[in-house]
């Protein structure tokens, strides 16, 4: 941020920190392990809208690179916008590894095409939780929907306590923002 920044009071928003996302790579087999519940091999990136010609261009890379290998990465993508204005780049595959590499791409591709300050989360299906990566800070939480607009604390605590050996876990529950209705 530069001194004409901090004089009126603009900040400039993080870019995406996509380095600590293979800690799930590492970590899955103990999660789905301990916590007996399965990765379904469903993720979604969510990122700030942003509508431009050129952005559009980087979501076609992306497709493109994700079905390069075709067999090497057997994904499927889709996007969706929901109705808070949230683009959902979602990937499903048949191995876990396949999925989460795809996610990690797809962040990198729009870093490398300045658009690393729309990348906003990436959220993966555990079935009954989710859990969620945040790109500004860099760190993992869960999150358990219990019904339409309320989150079960508890459970997301012992989840937390359980995820912590394994992963850089957000550390302040104010930052674990609630991702209700993914379009999975």
């Amino acid at each position: 941020m530069g001194f004409f920044d901090s004089l009126f009071g603009r900040t400039k928003i993080p870019v995406g920190k996509t380095d600590q996302l293979f800690a799930l790579s590492t970590a899955l087999l103990d999660i789905e392990t301990r916590l007996s519940t399965p990765f379904n091999k469903k993720a979604a990136l969510v990122l700030r809208t942003v509508d431009n010609h050129h952005f559009e261009s980087i979501e076609k890379d992306v497709n493109d690179s994700l079905h390069l290998g075709g067999k090497d990465m057997p994904v499927t993508t889709r996007h969706v916008d929901d109705n808070e204005g949230f683009r959902w780049i979602i990937v499903e595959g048949t191995e876990a590894d396949d999925v989460i590499t795809a996610m990690h791409l797809t962040a990198d591709l729009l870093l490398e095409g300045g658009y690393g300050d729309s990348l906003l989360a990436a959220m993966f299906d555990f079935s009954s939780w989710y859990l969620i990566y945040s790109y500004r800070r860099g760190n993992f939480y869960p999150f358990v929907p219990q019904s339409r607009h309320d989150r079960n604390d508890s459970r997301e605590f012992r989840i937390t306590e359980t995820l912590k050996p394994y992963m850089p876990i957000e550390k302040d529950p104010d930052r674990r923002y609630a991702l209700w209705d993914p379009p999975f």
